[in-house]
């Protein structure tokens, strides 16, 4: 499976345990701010750099730039009207094919400031992201998440976790949970809702559809 990574600057200690394996894939890195100095350091190569780099001393930024073929090297003003990782997400949109990529993973989101925290979940659900939303997943250490656009899907355990919890957003209309612990029908609510805690029975497949809004699930 070909997949976009993009490592953020959150904490290492909030990395996902596995996430050794994921560095020494062949799949496109984009490293945003110190993510980049992160990925550099650690022997990931040809890798696209984004962001203010505001975190990094003046010697780690030259070794940044150094590293990095310069049409791979974005750097942005500290002032600016979008966070680091959203200018990670519009590098995919306007200079890659995202089409020819299953998955886009985002590491190193969590962690750290709150206000980045909602920023990373929340602002994907903004109409410019509609046609990559639902290939991100965001992992950390105890959790993945994934975003989904009105439809039918069915989930299954690929991550072997316990719980699985669903936040819905956006005016959703019809959220129906089939197969799960706990089963849901047709759940519609103006009000922003989180069902948490759910669960898969004897890891068989959950099915979940909605005709309106969005919706997280929440592996944990």
């Amino acid at each position: 499976m070909k997949s976009i990574n993009i490592l953020a600057g959150g904490p290492e200690n909030n990395f996902p345990k596995n996430f050794a394996d994921f560095l020494t894939d062949e799949n496109e890195w984009i490293g945003v701010d110190a993510g980049a100095f992160y990925l550099l350091k650690h022997g990931v190569k040809d890798i696209t750099a984004i962001g203010d780099f505001d975190s990094l001393t003046r010697e780690e930024l030259f070794f940044v730039k150094d590293k990095v073929d310069p049409k791979h090297f974005s750097q942005a003003k500290p002032e600016k009207d979008f966070t680091d990782t959203e200018l990670a997400l519009r590098w995919i949109e306007e200079k890659l094919d995202y089409r020819k990529y299953d998955s886009i993973n985002i590491f190193g989101a969590t962690g750290s400031r709150l206000d980045h925290e909602f920023n990373n979940f929340l602002n994907l659900f903004l109409p410019e992201y509609k046609n990559i939303l639902d290939k991100v997943e965001i992992f950390d250490l105890e959790n993945v998440v994934s975003f989904f656009n009105p439809g039918d899907y069915l989930l299954e355990n690929k991550y072997k976790k316990k719980y699985l919890g669903f936040v819905v957003l956006n005016n959703i209309v019809n959220f129906s949970i089939h197969g799960a612990k706990y089963d849901l029908s047709n759940f519609s609510s103006k009000i922003d809702r989180v069902f948490a805690s759910n669960e898969f029975l004897d890891n068989q497949n959950i099915e979940i559809h909605f005709d309106a809004g969005n919706v997280m699930a929440i592996y944990s």
